[in-house]
């Protein structure tokens, strides 16, 4: 697996294609790191379209990093059942 920089990242569309639903952008999310490797272990995305940091109470989902099935230059696709 090739190593990529936060930055280059951090646009790609989130899709879940267990469900069909898209979660916005990476960038737009909140992740949480290994301490030790510094990888992605969580994308934090929020379940409605509004964005994760606008003060409402919105459900938010924890998607593990693991069930990344493709990344491509604009989309990354989990396959994670919610």
């Amino acid at each position: 697996m090739s190593r990529k920089r936060l930055t280059e990242i951090m646009n790609l569309e989130i899709i879940n294609v267990h469900n069909g639903e898209k979660y916005g952008y990476l960038g737009d999310c909140e992740m949480t790191f290994s301490i030790k490797t510094g990888e992605i272990l969580n994308v934090i995305a929020s379940e409605s379209k509004a964005s994760l940091f606008s003060f409402r109470d919105d459900n938010v989902i924890e998607i593990p990093w693991t069930s990344k099935l493709k990344q491509s230059e604009k989309t990354i696709i989990f396959d994670y059942k919610i």
